[in-house]
């Protein structure tokens, strides 16, 4: 397993290691922590290294989250058919922009730029959900809760689902919400690291992509 950044590489290849060393550089230098964290995990997506993500990913923990959350697909999305269309549009640089959470309510919604929500209102024409601010879209509500991850390790997650009728997410078979479930794990304090699954109709449940979330950096859209 290769570790693609310079910080990595002095602190050996494991990536608990990493983030151990990381964690406690929060306790003095917070700023610098989360900067090389999300440099590490963006490097990891360039590369494409899903060994990394996986393993960072395991040795995340369930954050608290509340706010505006800037966003990055990493990595390439895993190809899952039913996500044909949705792929290219979350991807577009940067079409998904991030996620807000209401932690009172246990709510929240997806955030994109211009260009992906007009790809999606074209998609998903009956979709009223949207609701914009400035230049960023919100929409594909979702519910948010602390859980054990659906996957192996089954470590404790953020688990965001778009099931609840209330949300009034599209049942589409171009935009698959209600199979789609996300999950979040802190690495540092300020930087996340997400896996998007896609679960069957017969319930089978597979990886399609992972994502970075970090809180926003001053005058960035919200």
């Amino acid at each position: 397993m290769t570790i693609p950044t310079a910080l990595a590489r002095e602190t050996g290849d494991h990536p608990a290691a990493l983030l151990d060393e990381l964690r406690e550089l929060t306790a003095t230098a917070p700023a610098r922590a989360r900067l090389a964290c999300w440099d590490h995990v963006l490097a990891a997506g360039a590369a494409d290294d899903r060994d990394l993500l996986d393993a960072l990913f395991a040795a995340g923990t369930a954050p608290e989250l509340h706010g505006d959350y800037e966003g990055i697909v990493v990595g390439k999305l895993f190809g899952i058919p039913a996500l044909a269309l949705l792929n290219p549009v979350v991807a577009i640089e940067p079409g998904w922009v991030g996620k807000s959470f209401d932690a009172a309510t246990g709510t929240g919604a997806n955030r994109l730029n211009r260009l992906a929500y007009l790809a999606l209102r074209a998609a998903v024409p009956g979709y009223r959900g949207w609701v914009r601010t400035g230049s960023v879209y919100r929409g594909f509500r979702f519910t948010h809760r602390v859980e054990k991850a659906i996957l192996a390790p089954h470590n404790q997650v953020v688990a965001v689902t778009y099931t609840d009728p209330a949300l009034g997410n599209p049942g589409s078979r171009v935009v698959p919400m209600e199979r789609v479930r996300d999950e979040i794990v802190e690495l540092v304090p300020g930087v996340y690291l997400g896996r998007a699954q896609m679960i069957s109709t017969g319930g089978v449940v597979r990886a399609v992509g992972y994502f970075a979330m970090r809180a926003p950096r001053p005058g960035a859209r919200r």
